[in-house]
């Protein structure tokens, strides 16, 4: 069973607030409450004040349910990297902590938010992707910014008069070394260089 806790109700940066909204939570429902989509966090708390809040980059998927076949109502489904805290024994919880760290990045978890109101449901759709895309994937950021650096010697098309000054500098001090017989015709990434490679680039920047 998911532990709910206590915590204030979002008071900020909402995009959209919906009652008598129920959660099923890996197929266990936690009854009735208030669902809360906010810039911030997705936050479901019942009428005791008890809930639970899920950071944005946690939530891998979220869309419209309206296959009854899968789950008897139509539904906003979030799949969730990890596992929302449990009501176990706070000793075994310590005592498995490391070996669930291990885990978490295998586990998902799975949300349902079904409201009274199913008009309401393109709305929390939309207002959930509106808010995901202000939390971009960490991984794909890193990915474009690996590529951009990668590009960072190059300024345009083929060709030393190209290359920004930086690059320009890299490609002397490889020169100088292989001319001097002190280089070893790798550069940093592995790749072979020879000396016709920096008579080529003599050549077009002539």
């Amino acid at each position: 069973m998911v532990a709910l806790t206590s915590f204030p109700a979002p008071s900020e940066l909402i995009r959209h607030k919906e009652g008598d909204t129920v959660v099923n939570i890996d197929g266990t429902g936690y009854g009735n409450g208030t669902l809360y989509i906010t810039e911030t966090v997705v936050a479901w708390q019942n009428v005791e004040g008890k809930g639970f809040s899920l950071n944005y980059p946690k939530i891998s998927l979220h869309a419209l349910s309206r296959d009854t076949s899968a789950f008897p109502q139509e539904c906003l489904y979030l799949m969730v990297e990890g596992k929302l805290p449990d009501e176990a024994d706070p000793s075994e919880r310590q005592d498995s902590e490391e070996e669930e760290e291990e885990d978490q990045s295998q586990v998902i978890t799975e949300i349902r938010f079904v409201p009274s109101d199913k008009t309401s449901l393109e709305v929390l759709f939309s207002s959930m992707s509106d808010c995901q895309a202000l939390h971009p994937d960490e991984q794909d950021t890193d990915s474009e910014a690996e590529e951009e650096e990668e590009m960072a010697y190059y300024e345009g098309s083929e060709g030393y008069d190209h290359l920004t000054q930086q690059g320009q500098a890299t490609l002397q001090h490889l020169e100088n070394l292989l001319i001097s017989g002190q280089g070893d015709g790798q550069v940093p990434n592995g790749t072979n260089v020879t000396s016709e490679q920096f008579e080529d680039a003599d050549e077009m920047d002539q």
